[in-house]
């Protein structure tokens, strides 16, 4: 997927007007009225911009991080080197094998 000129000056505008990189808004803002975007458009753009600023910067960048982690495979007890416990078959277990041990 490509994203096309005028939707990436308008995320241009977004992440400048979010992070007060004010050159960048000025030269991002002038390229999409040059090419036809609506005045309402852009203020819209950069009301909603402006609102999310409001959001912590260390969360945002926590929840990417989570977003974009990689899952993590968890290492069973035979390749952690650790001792596997012993199971016990009970009720609260929630294995489902206690039924079948009667």
């Amino acid at each position: 997927m490509e994203l096309d000129e005028k939707t990436t000056l308008l995320v241009k505008i977004s992440a400048a007007a979010a992070t007060n990189a004010l050159a960048s808004l000025r030269s991002s803002m002038t390229d999409a009225k040059a090419l036809g975007v609506p005045h309402e458009i852009l203020r819209q753009t950069v009301e909603l911009a402006l609102e999310i600023q409001q959001q912590p910067y260390s969360h945002t960048q926590h929840l990417t991080d989570q977003l974009l982690r990689e899952p993590v495979k968890k290492k069973t007890a035979r390749e952690d080197g650790a001792t596997p416990s012993l199971h016990v078959n009970g009720p609260s277990c929630g294995c489902g094998h206690h039924h079948h041990n009667n």
